[in-house]
Parts: C-alpha cells; structure tokens; sequence
C-alpha cells in the first residue's frame, strides 16, 4: 500500500480520531459485504490505527467502492471525488439511523452482521436478542441506545469487548457489568448502553460455554 503522492498537500495532514474510525468503519461494512475477508480485515484494521496522516489511510480503502472523504477532508475543496463519479457510495452523507424494533413479538440478530454506531433499540411488551458474538463493529468505540418499556433486550457480547452502561430503569432492571476478559488496553472495543428502562428488563451477557461435565457424558 503506496502513501498518497508527496506533492498533495492535502494527504499530508495529520490523522485524527475521528480519521481513523472513519476509515475502520468503511472497512467494517466491507468486511459485512463479503469484500474483506476476516484475515484481511483484521490486517487492515492493524495498519489504519497505526496510520499517521491522511495519506497513510487512504490505500486501504482505495481497492473497495467507497468515497474515502475522513472529516479532516471537510471543507478542503476536492479532496476526493464524488462517489457518483467512482462508483461507490457517498459515505459524507449521513446514512438513516439502524433500528431494531420489537412491539409485542421478537426481534433477533444472529450471525455477521454490522452493528453501526448510534444503533437504535425499542422493546415494548416484546424481545430484542443482539447477538454479538460474529457481528462487526462499526468503529472501535460506539453507542446504543436502548429502550424498554414493558419489555426486554438481551446483548450477547463475546469476550474483549467492554459494556458501559450509561441508562436509567424505573422500576425496572440493568444488568450489563461486563469487563473484558483480560487487560483492558487503548484497543479494547468499547458499548455504551444508553436509554431508559421503564418496567422492562435490559441485560448483556458473554455466550454460554459448553459444560466439560456434561460434553464428558455425551461422549462416554
């Protein structure tokens, strides 16, 4: 991966932050799309937050159909082309808000699936299961809003992600004391849980692990 050419200025301006969960973030939803595999993905990640400048994060996503447009790129006039012009989707246009909804019945996400930042969550007098075990997170530290009301939500978090839980309940309950399994570093992947709970019930969990004594009966 070749840096930006040395004569755009542009390119050399520091990184910040929010370049750099910008550009994991347009990684994440390449990784959903079958486009990176999770090998290249992981590598890819590795590099984006060791990049320094502009320059260094732009090739790892020069190959996908994105507009690369980081924040520091606002308003520097054609920093990058149109995505109409390239073929991809223009990524400076905030996308809907993701919500998940459950009004008397049940709503599951299992398997690969990207968990975007600022994701919304509602249960009234219903279930929503979020299963993170496989799923992709958008950015490296994100938010989720969630509310119940008469209702429950269940997050499934593997281990090495960090919950947070920022919320309220009346009446109700907030399980979610959930430290990463091993050091807590710069790099952990961090949920914050926000929203009320109002006679409800909101919970994250690690995946159950398989019983030694009962795989030792089942294979006897």
């Amino acid at each position: 991966m070749d840096p930006a050419p040395q004569d755009d200025r542009r390119f050399a301006l520091r990184a910040s932050d929010a370049d750099r969960d910008h550009v994991a973030k347009l990684l994440g939803e390449a990784l959903a799309e079958g486009r990176l595999d999770a090998e290249e993905h992981a590598e890819r990640i590795e590099g984006v937050y060791a990049a320094k400048t502009l320059g260094q994060l732009r090739p790892f996503v020069a190959d996908l159909p994105v507009n690369f447009a980081p924040p520091s790129t606002a308003g520097l006039g054609g920093a990058t082309a149109p995505a109409s012009a390239r073929g991809g989707r223009d990524v400076g246009v905030p996308a809907a808000p993701d919500r998940v909804v459950a009004v008397f019945g049940e709503q599951k996400r299992r398997g690969r699936w990207l968990m975007r930042n600022g994701l919304d969550v509602k249960a009234f007098f219903g279930s929503v299961e979020l299963d993170l075990t496989e799923a992709v997170l958008e950015q490296r530290e994100l938010t989720v809003s969630v509310t119940s009301i008469l209702g429950e939500v269940k997050l499934i978090v593997p281990d090495g992600v960090l919950v947070v839980d920022e919320g309220a309940a009346i009446l109700g309950e907030r399980k979610m004391e959930l430290a990463p399994i091993g050091a807590y570093t710069a790099d952990t992947p961090v949920v914050h849980v926000r929203g009320l709970t109002l006679l409800g019930n909101v919970e994250a969990r690690r995946p159950k692990r398989p019983s030694i004594l009962k795989d030792w009966f089942r294979n006897r």
